[in-house]
């Protein structure tokens, strides 16, 4: 019986896999998402809640240390809307 040297077995491996082309995919191409121009106007969109409904969106909010129109946009972009860093700041006046 032959004993083989794994050391060798593994360095002739390792060229042939290399020439493999399952060992030379292309890196996978990253989603950009153009943020929208920070000069694009806010327009008011508004829908119905019932009352204890809209108590519990402020609570959840108030949880989660947000705005609760941060709060919404955080949900919707979970859903595949666009959402920038800009669009969740507090647009309330402050003073």
């Amino acid at each position: 019986m032959v004993k083989k040297d794994l050391r060798s077995v593994a360095a002739s491996l390792s060229t042939v896999a290399a020439q493999l082309p399952t060992q030379n995919i292309p890196a996978p191409t990253a989603h950009v998402v153009v943020a929208p121009e920070q000069t694009e106007p806010i327009v008011q969109f508004s829908f119905g809640l019932r009352k204890s409904q809209r108590r519990e969106l402020q609570r959840l909010a108030a949880d989660a240390d947000t705005t609760m129109r941060a709060f919404i946009l955080n949900a919707l972009k979970g859903q595949g809307l666009t959402v920038t860093e800009a669009d969740l700041l507090d647009q309330r006046r402050k003073g």
